[in-house]
């Protein structure tokens, strides 16, 4: 090979080289950009649903969600603001009235929500809208305020009838009783061009209807309404359903309007976790769903405390609250020793305890038909123990139920604390 030839191909190896490590490098650059791109959170969604101009007031109803729980929740505020003026109030997560006051008359404001993923705060939703008198009646805000597991609703009315047009302006507000399409409505008169008005014997989690109406020489018209949903409250809930030395039953309570709750119990003694056990539900209906706790340790106390994760159906956002709390002891050691014979009809069951602490007085058995969607009760029958010195025992029949498949359930229980339970056997038939 000559050396001009040589030095040609040395050249274009350099040369496919560069290019090489050129487009490695943009491929390089370009999967880090789409990485990032995936790891940036989507935007929460805001939307103005309701902007009212008076005079010197600004009313607003915004409604705020955040699917990908991205908020930082302390930087979401409602703003009214021009070239002069700023103001601020905060906001928090669904539904949200109030309204800004002390504006400047005939002014153009810029009403806008406002919140930050990390990055600077970001504008959701904006419009612009100018300070003007208006004649009749306005919804100011609805606040509201728990006492007592019950909830207060507080309205803000404002009135402008400098011409006395309105011989009265009456507020009503009403609501759906569960599945009834009527919407039954109470009435409060508003007498004073500023009203704080209190609305009681609120019960419900479906949409508030709250409306002015004005009467003229001409009849009735309406003046102004707002929609208010109560905020979201989980419905579920725990309670205990037997203790003996190595386990706990558990009722769980499922809230049935949200979609895949999880549920966990964490489990702790001497104020440590020991350990967290998701609960899964089997067949939960409005009569509940049972589960144990198991391998706890004899005469020990556990603190129990049930969280349930979920997503708020109104703010779209994953939430976590406990639903349950409680200090339990287990029972102290004892034994038992059972034989169960089969006959054509029934089967015979022999049950002997060694009982130093007296936990047990009764023998029993809970009969069920298994063949439909839901467990259909059929019989049950205690049966007190004969005291044979250091040991107790019972004897007794239980006749097989008629149905195709059936669950009996056998066990021992205490006289007065229904509480105090141990299942001996589950005899299952499919």
């Amino acid at each position: 090979m000559s050396k001009s030839k040589r030095k040609k191909n040395e050249e274009t190896k350099r040369r496919f080289e560069a290019i090489k490590d050129l487009m490695s490098t943009f491929a390089m650059s370009t999967v880090a950009v789409v990485a990032a791109v995936v790891l940036i959170p989507a935007s929460p969604k805001a939307e103005i649903v309701k902007a009212v101009a008076l005079s010197e007031e600004i009313v607003y109803q915004v409604n705020v969600t955040d699917e990908d729980n991205a908020l930082d929740l302390s930087t979401l505020y409602v703003v009214v603001e021009n070239q002069l003026e700023y103001y601020e109030q905060p906001i928090g997560l669904g539904e949200n009235s109030g309204y800004f006051a002390d504006l400047e008359y005939n002014t153009e404001y810029r009403l806008s929500v406002y919140g930050s993923k990390g990055f600077g705060q970001e504008r959701l939703d904006t419009l612009m809208i100018t300070t003007e008198a208006k004649i009749g009646g306005t919804i100011l805000s609805v606040t509201t305020e728990s006492i007592d597991y019950e909830t207060n609703y507080f309205v803000d009315v404002s009135i402008y009838d400098p011409d006395a047009i309105y011989s009265s302006i009456i507020l009503y507000y009403g609501y759906r009783w569960e599945q009834d399409p009527e919407i039954f409505y109470s009435s409060i008169d508003i007498t004073s061009p500023f009203m704080r008005v209190a609305l009681s014997d609120i019960y419900t989690s479906e949409p508030i209807h709250i409306y002015l109406e004005g009467t003229t020489v001409d009849g009735t018209e309406l003046l102004d309404e707002i929609w208010v949903t109560p905020p979201f409250e989980l419905y579920a809930s725990v309670y205990q359903n037997y203790v003996n030395s190595q386990t706990i039953g558990f009722y769980l309570y499922n809230d049935m309007r949200v979609d895949n709750i999880e549920y966990v119990m964490n489990i702790y003694k001497n104020n440590i976790l020991i350990r967290s056990e998701q609960i899964v539900l089997e067949g939960s209906t409005h009569e509940g769903s049972e589960f144990e706790i198991n391998g706890l340790f004899p005469d020990t106390t556990y603190t129990f405390d049930c969280t349930a994760i979920y997503t708020n159906p109104q703010t779209l956002r994953e939430e976590t609250v406990s639903i349950y709390q409680e200090e339990i002891v287990t029972l102290d050691t004892y034994s038992y020793e059972y034989t169960v014979e089969e006959f054509d009809q029934y089967i015979e069951v022999t049950i002997v305890v060694t009982d130093p602490n007296h936990y047990f007085q009764y023998a029993f058995y809970d009969s069920f038909d298994t063949s439909g969607e839901y467990l259909i009760y059929l019989m049950s029958e205690s049966i007190p123990f004969v005291n044979n010195g250091a040991t107790k025992s019972a004897t007794f029949i239980i006749y097989l139920p008629s149905t195709e498949t059936y669950k009996i359930t056998i066990g021992i229980r205490n006289q007065s604390d229904y509480m105090i339970k141990q299942i001996i056997d589950n005899i299952i038939v499919e």
